[in-house]
């Protein structure tokens, strides 16, 4: 309980009532205050409370209630302690001590207004009007309807009690802290609620319920309960984590983290890889069925730059160096340390067979570069900052049409059952996987619209794109280009085709070194840069550049574009340089090995030529010629001949001018087959597949889906083949 002085200096009731002494000393004179003699050194008078009067005097310890409310407040802190010891008078929160002295407030109020229009009950009852009325809106809020005996109660309530909290609302005080709940109780309920298969709530509920009938115990209420389980819930967070959800949660919820200060680290000096199974649908260009890729990518932990990645049809190793090869590039230097995801979740997902990487070569190949790899702690998402790119990386998959969603409840709506509808609006509007170039070629815009846009943490405000340009490196050198192209790149064995030609992945290379050579080489090549690739021997030795090369127009000269024609004139003089490489040599060979060898070989018949034949055996006549019979047709076997022919002429008459394919995956496909044989190509078609085509023309789902699509490409015939009859 709050003890109040009994009298004030004229400074400490200035404070308190927010006026000057002179104020002070002018209200004492009007309203007959007595005074006394201040003890101790300096003199002075102060002002005895009990001649002030009522509402003079409840301002005064309001205003000092309040400044101790205040000072305990910031002192100490609101904090969930354990019960008072009985006897003891039960603390108030902050909301029940405002509520106090708002209806001290109004106390005060009262008294002032009784003061100056007197004590009557009209007067009381014009107080109460004002009241109500909003004249003092706030108080009306906090302390809300009263009337005025209820004032003259709380009056006297403080008064008598000395403590200006007395007329605070206690109601609930006194069973604060208890509970009917004993301690087998208690056991009951925690060793149902602290079960390994998390149970709900509810569930522990009945088992508590059943528990307790069983035993003659008090039963007590689902709210008690939960009551019980919040509270300890409450005071035992991690307890209660670790044993119904597991370590991973625990470790989410409640462990202790710290925080990386990546200002600390240069650009390049810390690489971050992860793997990551993209939520959208690519066509595997192995088996040209549609799955999800795994993409592999490094990450800049200095920046927040993502530098190089690369996807992964079937999972292997190797992808994990071929997209740190790029990164390489990107970054302009070698980083100082790689930091590598080694959980069991990270190398069963995307490395089958990979027991460790220590075991993979890995690790070698980095330190060899002067890498220092770091290995993140298993099932740790926290420690790898690129888990929070990946959360953003998921804005460009759910924009792909073949997207597929990043969980159960976030699947489109064709890929549940019985959506027709939605699965047709899908083809209709030409959802399809996309192909290996179209997802890097998606997956390098977002990165570089990612890389220009502001961000919070570390980076403060700036782009990846500005901190990445101030630390990236000089550039590769020779030795270490050479080392990533050896150890990083994908490779494959070719033999070298006429002209120098190598062909790889549906291309063809050429470069003039391989020229006149026709042997097994080894090719290594990177997919997100098929413009070139680098030919070894197979014993190593590195022969060449290859670079793509160009289709050229059927007709560079005549119907060609001046690219074209240099094009054609470029090729051409590639093989005018090889015709005369291939004379020159050709002629320094038939004149150093051919001739002479021809002229020795010569010389060498003639000496060893036979003797004449004598004048008799010269004149043997050759051997007479034996004429062959003309085999003869009868009537019978040209008349059967004929009627083969002319029934063979029939059977082909009738032939359908195109061969269908003997299977449709719906109804659409078949009309599309027909729709480009006969209105694009012009085909007559069979009687069954026109009346199938007129029906279906008819059925709702042409209508409502296929119609306007045809209807356009109709159009469009129409327009071309009104062009072609104008230039005709």
């Amino acid at each position: 309980m709050k003890t109040f002085k009994d009298a004030y200096t004229a400074g400490e009731l200035a404070a308190a009532l927010g006026v000057t002494d002179r104020a002070v000393q002018m209200r004492a004179r009007r309203e007959g205050w007595q005074a006394r003699r201040k003890p101790g050194r300096g003199g002075g008078n102060e002002w005895l409370v009990v001649s002030m009067p009522e509402g003079t005097a409840l301002a005064v310890r309001m205003a000092e209630e309040r400044t101790a409310v205040a000072a305990a407040a910031s002192d100490h802190p609101p904090t969930t302690s354990a019960p008072s010891a009985p006897g003891a008078p039960t603390p108030l929160d902050p909301k029940r001590r405002q509520q106090a002295l708002a209806r001290l407030d109004l106390v005060r109020l009262y008294l002032d207004w009784l003061r100056r229009h007197g004590k009557s009950v009209q007067s009381r009852a014009n107080f109460l009007a004002a009241y109500d009325g909003g004249a003092w809106p706030q108080l009306l809020a906090t302390v809300g309807p009263v009337s005025w005996k209820t004032l003259e109660r709380w009056k006297v309530q403080q008064r008598r009690a000395g403590d200006l909290m007395a007329i605070a609302d206690k109601r609930g005080l006194a069973h604060r802290g208890k509970s009917l709940l004993t301690e087998r109780h208690r056991q009951i309920i925690l060793g149902k609620a602290l079960h390994i298969n998390n149970p709900a709530i509810s569930y522990v509920c009945n088992q508590v319920t059943g528990l307790c009938k069983a035993e003659g115990l008090h039963v007590p209420s689902p709210a008690t309960i939960r009551r019980f389980l919040n509270q300890y819930m409450g005071d035992c967070y991690a307890e209660w984590t670790f044993i119904r959800e597991g370590k991973k949660a625990w470790n989410d919820k409640a462990a202790i983290w710290f925080e990386r200060n990546w200002g600390l680290v240069e650009v390049g000096d810390i690489l971050i890889a992860d793997g990551h199974t993209l939520n959208f649908e690519t066509t595997n260009p192995d088996t040209g069925k549609p799955c999800r890729m795994t993409m592999v990518l490094w990450f800049d932990g200095a920046s927040n730059y993502p530098l190089g990645w690369e996807l992964m049809p079937t999972e292997n190793t190797a992808s994990i160096s071929a997209a740190l090869r790029r990164a390489c590039i990107r970054l302009g230097k070698v980083p100082r340390i790689a930091y590598l995801d080694n959980g069991k979740a990270f190398r069963a997902k995307h490395f089958k067979g990979c027991a460790d990487f220590r075991q993979a070569g890995i690790v070698g190949l980095y330190e060899d570069l002067g890498v220092q790899v770091i290995h993140a702690w298993a099932y740790h998402g926290q420690s790898k900052p690129i888990e929070r790119f990946f959360g953003t990386f998921h804005e460009l998959e759910n924009w792909v049409p073949s997207y597929t969603g990043r969980s159960i409840n976030t699947k489109p709506a064709r890929m549940h059952r019985g959506e027709a509808m939605h699965r047709k609006l899908y083809d209709a509007l030409g959802g399809r996987p996309l192909t290996m170039q179209e997802t890097h070629a998606a997956i390098a815009h977002f990165f570089d619209a990612y890389v220009l846009r502001p961000q919070r943490g570390h980076l403060a405000g700036r782009t990846p794109h500005e901190i990445f340009s101030a630390g990236r490196g000089p550039g590769l050198t020779a030795d270490d280009l050479n080392r990533l192209n050896l150890w990083m790149l994908s490779r494959e064995v070719r033999e070298i085709d006429r002209g120098g030609t190598v062909r790889l992945l549906g291309r063809r290379y050429f470069a003039p070194e391989l020229y006149g050579k026709k042997h097994a080489v080894v090719v290594r090549y990177d997919d997100q840069r098929p413009q070139s690739v680098l030919v070894y021997a197979t014993d190593g030795r590195f022969l060449a550049e290859a670079r793509e090369m160009q289709t050229l127009h059927p007709a560079a000269y005549y119907l060609g574009e001046g690219e074209h024609r240099e094009q054609l004139a470029d090729a051409l003089a590639i093989r005018r340089e090889q015709e005369k490489l291939a004379g020159a040599s050709s002629r320094a060979l038939l004149d150093a090995v051919v001739i002479p060898e021809h002229r020795q070989r010569m010389a060498q018949l003639a000496s060893d030529a036979p003797a004449a034949l004598p004048e008799g055996e010269r004149d043997i006549p050759p051997p007479a010629r034996r004429e062959l019979p003309i085999p003869t047709v009868t009537d019978d076997e040209r008349r059967a001949h004929d009627a083969m022919l002319a029934e063979h002429r029939a059977r082909m008459a009738a032939r359908p001018a195109y061969e269908a394919p003997s299977f449709f995956a719906s109804q659409l496909d078949r009309y599309e087959f027909l729709f480009r044989i006969s209105e694009v190509q012009g085909l007559p078609l069979t009687e069954a597949d026109a009346t199938f085509k007129a029906e279906y023309e008819q059925s709702d789902e042409y209508l409502e889906v296929a119609l306007p699509r045809y209807e356009q490409q109709r159009r469009l015939i129409a327009r071309m083949a009104a062009m072609e009859a104008r230039a005709s």
